[in-house]
């Protein structure tokens, strides 16, 4: 009997040891979803604006933050679990109720916290974009981001954004700004994003040679990965919207059917683009009839991008009339008043 208590004595001690030793370790694994790649788990060691690094198996890893979908952080709190994944699916107004719900003051981890605040800051800007949210708060919100948190992975992102919102409200100079912090990075494919970006800003700004520049620039960069081709597709289809409004149209409607062609009707943003700027180049072209049949292409399937829809409602408003068709051109205002409610304002 005495035997069977020390046994038990012993086999109580050992599991307790156990689990003092082994509760810290696990209280600092995390996981992170690389883009492309299988989830990696273990202590987050380091993170910077360029990337973070874990300890993998006793081995340190390092991963761009331009390489990383999510990382779900020990401690995380469940609202935030659930919101990122609200915002992965770009559900952003019940990701902001999730946040809303999380108490700051339990979080121990300073990576968390910013975590939070990046995701929180960003549905807001997005839900901003398609004129459904206060764009100039969402901007400062995600400005102060970017001042408390400089070394969060989501740097980039935030001042991409950022460069975003400054577009939606025509403040080109401030959007070339922030677009030009991509620059920094390391990574490959935000350094191209950056002249491409730069150049959608000067098309819009109507600095065409400028534009054609950079989007000729993208095109002829050395490319490592399909994101980094991809940038080079909508350089593309910026070009063409260039030749198009230097009156070059024979030439961009020729480079906007080889686009169409190549085209995966899955990337809707790159869709939208392209036809977007073949219905530029018809414009200009004074072939009204085609037109219309691109820019409803972007507004009938290609919608997902709020500015690129934007421009598409926009054109169409102007170009029913002029085939004699204006109460379509009353039915496209009132769909870009509804859907963009804040737009311009």
């Amino acid at each position: 009997m005495l035997n069977q208590t020390s046994n038990s004595k012993a086999w109580l001690v050992a599991n307790v040891l156990a689990l003092l030793v082994a509760g810290p370790v696990m209280a600092q694994n995390d996981r992170v979803f690389p883009i492309g790649g299988s989830p990696v788990s273990g202590p987050i060691t380091n993170v910077t604006k360029q990337g973070i690094t874990i300890k993998v198996g006793g081995t340190d890893q390092n991963i761009p933050a331009n390489r990383i979908s999510k990382i779900m952080f020990s401690g995380d709190p469940p609202e935030l679990t659930r919101g990122r994944e609200f915002v992965m699916d770009a559900q952003y107004d019940k990701a902001i109720e999730e946040f809303k719900k999380v108490d700051v003051s339990k979080i121990k981890r300073d990576v968390i916290i910013a975590d939070l605040a990046f995701y929180r800051f960003y549905s807001e800007a997005q839900l901003g974009l398609t004129g459904q949210g206060n764009r100039g708060q969402a901007a400062a919100n995600l400005i102060n981001f970017v001042r408390q948190h400089g070394e969060s992975w989501h740097h980039f992102a935030a001042a991409r954004t950022l460069g975003d919102l400054a577009m939606s409200e025509g403040k080109f100079e401030g959007a070339k700004n922030f677009y030009k912090q991509l620059e920094k990075s390391t990574a490959t494919e935000n350094r191209i994003a950056s002249v491409y970006l730069i150049g959608a800003v000067d098309l819009q700004m109507g600095n065409l040679d400028e534009a054609l520049n950079a989007f000729d620039k993208v095109i002829g960069a050395r490319v490592n990965s399909p994101e980094e081709a991809r940038l080079q597709n909508l350089a593309k289809a910026g070009r063409v919207a260039v030749l198009g409004s230097k009156g070059d149209t024979e030439a961009a409607i020729s480079e906007s059917n080889a686009l169409i062609e190549a085209l995966n009707p899955s990337d809707t943003e790159l869709a939208a683009r392209i036809y977007n700027a073949r219905g530029r180049a018809m414009t200009k072209a004074g072939q009204h009839d085609a037109a219309i049949r691109a820019y409803l292409h972007t507004h009938l399937m290609f919608s997902n991008t709020p500015d690129a829809h934007v421009e598409s409602l926009t054109a169409l408003v102007q170009l029913w009339p002029q085939v004699g068709k204006p109460d379509r051109a009353g039915q496209m205002r009132q769909v870009l008043q509804q859907s963009y409610p804040g737009w311009g304002g």
